[in-house]
């Protein structure tokens, strides 16, 4: 019989079971212990965030645009299929206020939600942004996302390593670290392979 997928509720469950606590303080503390992990791995493992492409069209004479949810990373901005470069804040400052507004050729972050663009755009270009979102959390709503899939280990030894320090074990947490860092070895052996086979040049005979 084939082993159950994790669920959110099953990891909760299987804390409370490795842990050998169901007091209502600690419990109450699993989801932030949690949230804590997936950050945690989403952090160390690159391929395990969620690559998304988004088209999207710029405002005549609006330099600031918002960023998807859950942003994280970028990858690459494009207008006609020329790519709009990563430049520092001041950068795109100062080109703003030295240039006529006109297609942007520089973007950089006007703040944790919003980037900047310079030029200012002239027209309603089509923008076109890559980027690595955070994964969708865990909760009682949304019981499975792609760490109970693809990296449940991990996601469980990482939640029990966080409950050390809660429940001041200090006995076990060598023990669940050193699982989580396998785990996490592991994932980072699978993510260089990907990165190796997407980068390979296959030569016909």
């Amino acid at each position: 019989m084939a082993a159950e997928a994790m669920t959110y509720d099953s990891l909760v469950e299987d804390v409370i079971t490795y842990s050998e606590r169901d007091d209502t303080s600690f419990v109450a503390q699993i989801p932030r212990l949690i949230m804590l992990t997936e950050q945690s791995i989403a952090a160390q493992i690159k391929t395990l965030m969620q690559l998304n492409v988004v088209n999207t069209t710029l405002t005549v004479n609006d330099p600031v645009i918002q960023k998807p949810a859950r942003w994280r990373k970028t990858t690459s901005m494009k207008i006609n299929g020329q790519p709009v470069l990563n430049r520092s804040m001041d950068y795109v400052t100062q080109f703003q206020t030295e240039s006529d507004n006109g297609q942007p050729l520089y973007y950089g972050d006007y703040d944790y939600d919003h980037w900047a663009l310079a030029p200012i755009p002239d027209d309603d270009y089509s923008l076109q942004i890559i980027y690595y979102s955070r994964i969708q959390p865990l909760d009682i709503t949304n019981q499975e996302n792609l760490l109970t899939r693809e990296a449940p280990q991990a996601l469980l030894y990482g939640t029990l390593l966080q409950a050390q320090g809660f429940i001041k074990n200090a006995d076990k947490l060598a023990m669940w670290k050193g699982y989580y860092d396998e785990a996490i070895n592991a994932l980072k052996g699978e993510d260089q392979k990907r990165m190796i086979d997407r980068n390979a040049t296959r030569q016909e005979p």
